[in-house]
């Protein structure tokens, strides 16, 4: 299956992208597209205990599953005032 990979914020620096596309097995997990991710870009490594990540629009659990063609985005933490 392919997903769309979308980075912010510190994501997005580290990554050096804004998005990419990513290549997993089919009936894959979020926590399957998380080690797939921090394998191909490790400068996220650090960030993965404080990300957030939404499949489609919609936050997810690293338990659920994925569908072909779904957009995974990498939220961090952000501060600000």
């Amino acid at each position: 299956m392919k997903l769309n990979v979308l980075f912010f914020a510190q994501a997005r620096e580290r990554a050096g992208a804004s998005s990419a596309p990513l290549e997993l097995p089919a009936n894959s997990r979020v926590s399957d597209a998380l080690a797939a991710i921090e394998q191909a870009w490790p400068l996220l490594e650090p960030l993965r205990p404080h990300l957030a990540v939404a499949v489609n629009g919609v936050l997810a659990r690293p338990d659920d599953p994925l569908a072909d063609g779904a957009e995974l985005a990498l939220l961090p933490p952000v501060s600000g005032g």
